[in-house]
C-alpha cells in the first residue's frame, strides 16, 4: 500500500533509520572501540535532530488508531522506542561495540515491522478518517 500524507514523511526517515542501523552493525563488527563511539555520537545527534520527533510523532498516530489497531501491534511499538532510546541515550552497562550492535539489530527490525506490520494498519484507519472527513489530512 503505497503512504501517503504523515506515513510518506515517516518512511523516508525510515530509509536513514535503516542506514545508521547497517552503519552501527558494521562499527560493532569492526571491535574497534574508538570506530563505536564515533558512530554512537553520530547516532546521539541525529536521536535529537529526527528520531524523538519521529518517535513522537508515531505515537501520535497510534493514539489516534489506537481502538482500530492490533494491541500487540501497539505494545511493540512503544516498547521498541523505549528501548531504542535507553540504548541511544543512556550508555548503561554495555561496552560501546556491544551497545552498538544491540542498536543496529533492534533498529532494523523496529523499522521492518513499522513498514510491514504497523503503517499498513495506520494508512488504512488514516485512509477512512480522511474519507470520513475530507478536510482531515492523514
Amino acid at each position: 500500500m503505497p503512504r501517503t500524507g504523515a506515513l510518506l514523511s515517516l518512511s523516508r526517515d525510515h530509509h536513514t533509520a535503516l542506514v545508521l542501523a547497517r552503519v552501527a552493525r558494521k562499527a560493532a563488527e569492526s571491535a574497534d572501540r574508538a570506530a563505536c563511539d564515533e558512530v554512537l555520537v553520530r547516532i546521539n545527534a541525529h536521536w535529537h535532530q529526527v528520531m524523538a520527533a519521529h518517535f513522537q510523532s508515531e505515537e501520535q498516530l497510534l493514539a489516534i488508531a489506537k481502538d482500530s489497531l492490533d494491541p500487540q501491534v501497539a505494545v511493540r511499538i512503544f516498547s521498541e522506542h523505549a528501548m531504542l532510546q535507553q540504548l541511544i541515550v543512556e550508555p548503561g552497562m554495555l561496552e560501546s561495540c556491544e551497545r552498538l550492535n544491540r542498536l543496529g539489530e533492534l533498529l532494523a527490525a523496529h523499522v521492518r515491522y513499522e513498514e510491514r506490520v504497523l503503517f499498513p494498519q495506520l494508512q488504512a484507519v488514516l485512509d477512512t478518517l480522511t474519507a470520513q472527513d475530507p478536510t482531515q489530512e492523514n
